[in-house]
């Protein structure tokens, strides 16, 4: 009943939006088919279709809207969907204002970001090494421009959305005590490099052993530049919850592209949550093969557990919209308790077409 009454909420907004727009909407969109065979006596097969539609329409010169649908396959039905975005933008002289549902993008480092903690991971998709897509949350976020080179970003979400709801575990209520809130002040160009400090008060998007949600407070920072061709960038996160210890992350890296073919990137990544302390370094290679097919190696080793990870995959471009990627992943060592632990030998194949 829910689902229906938000897809009819859905296409009242398209529609309301068309009417008023000055040209026809911008649609793109992409449908993808994927799955995963674990390389273990049990040979689990894990596999999704998903179709995602996005549609763009300026209404006016100040205003615009945009929605982004989800539709997928699931295990225990045929179908299911989600509303990742469907937002207004405000265009003022000097400040932009957003409302709606909304995915908000924090962080300068490779996949792994301490400062990007306003939406939560997706954690319904079946991923190799660290989950991507996040879940919309809505929100009204202000981006104000006293300068050329500064912006300072605000960001109010009125309630909580987790990433993990476990069975039997009430949610917290949705009031003004439990509303989440961030800000962040960047400076761009400072001697060619990108930087800011954030902040973030709200609650973690998964649940402490006890399972309950903590409050937390979170002190983010990141820069980003180049220097001779090659691109570096750091980013760290400092979080004090309401109860427990505290605990900080911090990652740095750079990438490089040789003769404008192959492609190299390092990262370090250095965890420590209050009990145990973790340290990874990371790195990919990219080689492109007759400018239309992709061959990437992906690293990870931790030392101190001595963990190597190995993520090898090959994408191959059948048209101009069309990939077919074949991948895997390989990991060596006891990684129980650590941040890798749930990785899991398997192998992948995706089929991706964008309109």
């Amino acid at each position: 009943m829910f689902n229906r009454f938000y897809f009819l909420l859905t296409a009242l907004f398209l529609i309301i939006c068309n009417l008023n727009a000055q040209n026809m909407p911008a649609i793109s969109g992409e449908i993808n088919t994927r799955a995963s065979v674990h390389l273990d006596s049990s040979q689990q097969v894990w596999s999704r279709t998903t179709f995602r539609l996005k549609l763009e329409s300026k209404i006016s010169e100040k205003v615009n809207a945009f929605t982004n649908v989800k539709m997928y396959s699931t295990k225990t039905t045929d179908f299911d969907w989600k509303l990742n975005e469907a937002y207004m933008d405000y265009y003022g002289s000097n400040y932009d204002l957003r409302a709606g549902i909304q995915i908000i993008n924090w962080g300068t480092a490779w996949m792994i970001n301490p400062t990007n903690n306003i939406n939560p991971y997706d954690l319904s998709e079946e991923v190799a090494l660290i989950p991507e897509d996040r879940l919309g949350v809505t929100a009204v976020c202000l981006k104000y421009y006293p300068t050329n080179d500064i912006i300072f970003s605000g960001v109010y979400i009125p309630y909580f959305i987790p990433a993990l709801e476990l069975p039997n575990m009430p949610l917290p209520e949705k009031n003004l005590k439990n509303s989440e809130y961030a800000f962040k002040l960047s400076t761009q160009s400072l001697m060619e490099f990108d930087l800011s400090a954030s902040y973030f008060k709200g609650k973690e998007d998964i649940p402490w052993t006890n399972g309950l949600y903590r409050d937390v407070q979170i002190y983010g920072a990141d820069f980003i530049g180049t220097i001779g061709g090659v691109a570096l960038w750091a980013e760290g996160g400092y979080s004090v919850p309401d109860t427990g210890k505290e605990y900080y992350e911090i990652t740095a890296g750079g990438e490089y592209t040789f003769g404008d073919n192959l492609y190299f990137m390092m990262q370090h990544y250095h965890i420590n949550n209050g009990l145990t302390t973790e340290n990874y370094l990371m790195s990919v290679f990219r080689y492109p093969i007759m400018d239309l097919h992709t061959l990437q190696l992906g690293v990870a080793y931790e030392p101190q557990e001595k963990i190597f990870v190995f993520y090898p995959e090959m994408t191959f471009s059948l048209d101009d919209a069309l990939s077919f990627t074949l991948s895997g992943i390989y990991l060596d060592g006891d990684a129980q308790g650590t941040y890798m632990g749930f990785i899991r030998n398997r192998i992948f194949v995706k089929m991706e077409y964008y309109f």
